[in-house]
This record gives C-alpha cells, sequence and structure tokens, in this order.
C-alpha cells in the first residue's frame, strides 16, 4: 500500500491587540493577508504557520501595497492539523470589514484562533474563532456574580444624599 504524503499545520493564535496596531499603522488598510510561513526549526516534524500582513491602497499607492512588516501567527497550544494532499496552498484573505467583525464584538476577544481546513477544492482556509484568556474568562464570571440574584446594596453617594 503506497503511503501518502502529509503536511502539518499548526493552530493558530493572533492577539487582537496585534490586529489593532497592524491597522492603526497601516494607512489605508483595507485586507489583511495572510501568506504560509515555515519556522527555523530543528524540530523533525515540520508544521507551516501563517503570517499576517496588510494590503493598503492609499495617495501614496494608488494600486495597492503590502505593509512591509508583518506578524507571525503564534502556535495555539501546540494543536495541529495533518492533511494529505493534493493540498493547494495559497495566500488566505480578510477583508478590513470582516476582522473588524471578528474583533469588534460585545464581548471582545482577546484573540483570534486559526484552524487549519481542507476545502472541497483542495485549498487550505482557516476557520476563525475569537477567544479569551483564561483569566478573562474568570474576570468575567466573577462580574457576572455580582449581578446575580440577589441584588446589589445600591451605593449612597457622598456626600450622603439621604
Amino acid at each position: 500500500m503506497e503511503e501518502l504524503q502529509t503536511l502539518e499545520f499548526y493552530w493558530l493564535k493572533y492577539e487582537v491587540s496585534a490586529i489593532e496596531e497592524l491597522i492603526q499603522n497601516s494607512d489605508g488598510i483595507d485586507s489583511f493577508v495572510f501568506s504560509y510561513y515555515f519556522p527555523k526549526s530543528a524540530n523533525s516534524v515540520k508544521l507551516l504557520q501563517l503570517v499576517a500582513y496588510a494590503h493598503m491602497v492609499n495617495k501614496a499607492h494608488p494600486k495597492g501595497v503590502f505593509s512591509k512588516t508583518y506578524d507571525i501567527l503564534s502556535v495555539y497550544e501546540n494543536q495541529a492539523e495533518t492533511i494529505s494532499g493534493p493540498v493547494i496552498l495559497s495566500n488566505n484573505i480578510l477583508s478590513l470589514q470582516q476582522m473588524e467583525a471578528l474583533i469588534n464584538k460585545p464581548e471582545k476577544p482577546d484573540y483570534l484562533i486559526f484552524i487549519p481546513h481542507l476545502d472541497k477544492d483542495k485549498h487550505i482556509y482557516y476557520r476563525i474563532r475569537g477567544y479569551h484568556t483564561p483569566a478573562e474568562l474568570e474576570f468575567a464570571a466573577q462580574r457576572m456574580a455580582v449581578f446575580a440574584d440577589p441584588p446589589p446594596e445600591q451605593t449612597n453617594p457622598s456626600p450622603p444624599a439621604t
């Protein structure tokens, strides 16, 4: 039986603070472009990551340009997907509006998790979910407990109103 070649793709973590910084420092950003990144490693297991660039259209670059700086998405809890070929590797793109919809929610996430997936056309794309750090989740639970039944005592402004 023939052994199939496989590639390993990490689950990746992208901090919302880094996303906001890239937006703030990229004049005319219209989209995020995610390219594959193969890190230098002595590890015999070769896993692919992503880098994130800003694509910008502005007065200096009316036809568009990619940012010279990029973010390397970090590995999330050493989770990975093993995918066998055929596989087509190409850039993944999210519009600025799509990214803002992911990060500007009422319960704003601390980071986004990118989970690799092979679509029916053999392209790798990523499912993206927003998450909070465990400490933030614990804080949110404590904050909600304050407003649970019974209702909290009312404060009295100082100087006393009553």
